[in-house]
């Protein structure tokens, strides 16, 4: 656990372009005590397409039913900032995308706990006729 002694700033900004947010993730202008996202994904492609996601729900894959073990804090470090300017100005912010549980946050946090779990499946023709044949 870290405790660390800094004098509340202010975050200014110019212009912010992003072009995507998406699945579960966030882009926060200001403080925020706690922020949380999360976002199990699975993404199943067919060659020639897929008729229905029956066969495919979350539970049957173990990434999505592990249980995840916290990291304890580290020892505690006490440290003191001297901020020159009470701001924090930038000019421009461009961003391609935010995804799978990702933060972009102008201002403070307290705790951030983040998780992103995804699988990706692949079903190529032949593959799939020499499964149907076993």
């Amino acid at each position: 656990m870290s405790l660390l002694i800094m004098m509340p700033r202010t975050t200014k900004v110019k212009q912010i372009r992003i072009n995507s947010v998406s699945r579960s993730s966030l882009f926060q202008i200001g403080d925020a005590k706690e922020i949380e996202p999360h976002a199990d994904i699975l993404a199943v492609q067919k060659e020639g397409g897929v008729s229905s996601d029956k066969g495919f729900e979350l539970d049957q894959y173990p990434i999505f039913r592990t249980t995840l073990q916290t990291i304890p804090d580290p020892e505690v470090v006490v440290g003191e900032h001297c901020h020159h300017h009470k701001n924090i100005s930038v000019t421009t912010i461009d961003i391609t995308g935010i995804s799978s549980s990702a933060i972009v946050q102008l201002g403070s946090n307290k705790k951030i706990d983040s998780l992103a779990r995804q699988k990706h499946i692949r079903i190529l023709k032949a593959e799939d006729e020499e499964r149907r044949n076993r």
